[in-house]
């Protein structure tokens, strides 16, 4: 009788079987990696290079943007300092005119030949004015005729006193005092459309967008009225 052993047979083919199925997984995974390779290749990284074009011309956009925000804001400060220099030196040169036509109008109340301005001074808001009068109503009428200026209120007489005599003729001297109002200066209030220059409240709308804090700093600068 002839015995035959099939077991090395059998291992073999299963041996044989195991490598077929590994070398098969080998190839399907190198079939999926150059399946994605190309994919990368042909669809991926073009994409991924226009994504970085796109950010690299944002960043480029946004450092631009940047630098003309600083400009703007510089210029929008140099403005704004310039506009304060102008709107203080129009304001003294408009109260320097207010101060003139002040003594001028005081002046044009003196009754002639019955009163005379010893002085006259405007500090700080308050004008005081000093005279001389041939009696106590000349001084009243020269009172009343003060009250009826625009640029005086609150006129008070300090002093009335007849105390003076000049060549034989007594006199009564007086004193008077009235606090002073002028309008604020029409060159920053309205501007100058003619040179581009917008009105005050238009101004500082403009400024806010810009820098609000200048805008803040812009207000009180321009705005109220001076007392010398």
């Amino acid at each position: 009788m002839i015995q035959i052993n099939l077991l090395p047979l059998e291992s073999f083919r299963q041996t044989s079987s195991g490598r077929l199925l590994v070398a098969i997984f080998c190839l399907t995974m190198v079939g999926v990696g150059l399946a994605l390779y190309l994919y990368y290749s042909v669809f991926m990284s073009p994409l991924l290079d226009e994504l970085k074009a796109k950010e690299q011309s944002i960043n480029q956009g946004l450092a631009k943007a940047k630098g003309q925000t600083a400009l703007a804001l510089k210029k929008a400060t140099t403005f704004v300092e310039d506009m304060v220099k102008v709107a203080v030196i129009s304001d003294l040169e408009e109260r320097r005119r207010d101060q003139t036509r002040l003594f001028m109008a005081i002046a044009d109340q003196v009754i002639n030949q019955a009163s005379w301005l010893v002085s006259c001074s405007h500090d700080k808001g308050v004008a005081r004015i000093k005279g001389m009068a041939i009696d106590h109503e000349v001084v009243a009428n020269f009172l009343s005729r003060l009250q009826g200026l625009s640029v005086l209120r609150n006129v008070d007489l300090l002093r009335a006193a007849e105390d003076t005599v000049i060549n034989g003729v007594s006199l009564v001297t007086f004193e008077i005092s009235a606090q002073t109002t002028f309008q604020d200066s029409s060159l920053i209030a309205d501007g100058l459309p003619s040179d581009t220059l917008p009105p005050r409240e238009t101004l500082v709308k403009i400024v806010t967008l810009a820098a609000p804090n200048l805008a803040e700093a812009l207000k009180p600068k321009l705005d109220g009225k001076k007392k010398l």
